[in-house]
């Protein structure tokens, strides 16, 4: 059933026009001025396209990309108004019409007005429950306000599986697409496997593209201790490719454990982010040290050479730890 767009419960936005990212297709004139209410991944990606289409846009948000690593949002709102999007901190507190011609004025809670010619809407998804008679067959939703599943995907009701957005868990198409093929799988072989996972590589399709997966740095030395928590980090200015395409705002971090060295989470900020993110998910599926990138090859000049350079940095900082016991071992003839 997937999901849909989040209607916010904002005073005079029931009468005035304004579009969703399921409509803003049906558009048929590109407009001179759009305000985007949310600063998400959908409505950065749409707000960035719209800007270089031509449109004036406007952006209202607490903060852009706000669940993402925190460097993120600074940076893109500085990549944002560079390009000639405006954004504009705050929530929108009130929508009234501006004009005959389906205008706008929404005012936001610092006290400045925004006007435009097309309202976009993009606070969130949510899940698509209603009118299912899912009561009827017993089936219950979780606080999220989706179908509430085991991590086999089996509802509350035998027999019944769901996957995807409609559960209420992340909204992404690689993810919904693996949880079907696994609640299929479930259903009709022996044996089970998990369909819900811990960590889903995600990738926000702006410019640069920002993509994550797994523990953020906070996150991490939360749950495991500032002490077994390290952190790589590299600029795109210190990126040879980046620098020679002119893309060097952005970074690549990724934080790993002391102990076992092995990938904890990752946060790329980068043209070829999800590709990137890609390679670390892996690493982190297949329980790789990090500091074992140093011995992959890389193509240079790439973007992704640059988590090879990364863990390089790691692998001799560990072998420096060792170095006591390398003397002996040389001294030894060994």
């Amino acid at each position: 059933t997937g999901a849909t767009a989040t209607i916010p419960n904002i005073p005079g936005l029931q009468n005035v026009d304004y579009l969703t990212y399921e409509n803003v297709w049906e558009l048929n004139e590109l407009p001179k001025r759009m305000t985007v209410i949310g600063g998400g991944p959908i409505g950065c990606e749409l707000a960035q396209g719209f800007s270089r289409l031509g449109s004036k846009v406007t952006i209202v948000a607490n903060q852009l990309l706000s669940k993402e690593d925190p460097e993120v949002g600074p940076l893109l709102k500085e990549i944002f108004e560079e390009e000639g999007i405006t954004v504009v901190a705050g929530r929108v507190t009130e929508v009234c019409k501006n004009d005959d011609q389906g205008g706008h004025k929404a005012t936001v809670s610092s006290g400045s007005t925004v006007e435009g010619d097309v309202l976009l809407v993009s606070v969130g998804r949510s899940p698509n429950v209603k009118d299912m008679g899912l009561e009827n067959v017993g089936i219950t939703l979780n606080e999220k306000g989706g179908i509430d599943v085991n991590d086999k995907l089996q509802t509350s009701c035998e027999g019944i599986y769901a996957a995807g957005d409609c559960t209420g868990d992340r909204q992404f198409t690689h993810y919904a697409g693996y949880q079907g093929a696994i609640a299929a799988r479930n259903i009709l072989l022996p044996l089970t496997d998990s369909g819900v996972l811990k960590s889903v590589p995600a990738t926000t399709f702006t410019s640069p593209e920002v993509a994550s997966v797994g523990y953020s740095e906070a996150e991490a030395k939360e749950e495991f201790g500032e002490n077994k928590v390290a952190v790589a980090k590299m600029d795109l200015a210190k990126v040879d490719r980046a620098v020679c395409e002119g893309n060097t705002k952005g970074f690549i971090k990724v934080i790993y454990n002391t102990k076992n060295g092995q990938i904890l989470g990752a946060t790329v900020m980068a043209p070829s982010g999800g590709e990137l993110i890609s390679e670390l998910s892996t690493a982190m599926t297949a329980k790789l040290p990090f500091a074992d990138l140093a011995k992959v090859i890389h193509p240079y000049p790439t973007y992704a050479m640059a988590l090879q350079l990364m863990a390089a940095d790691v692998y001799y900082e560990n072998t420096m730890k060792l170095k006591w016991l390398y003397d002996i071992l040389k001294r030894l003839g060994l």
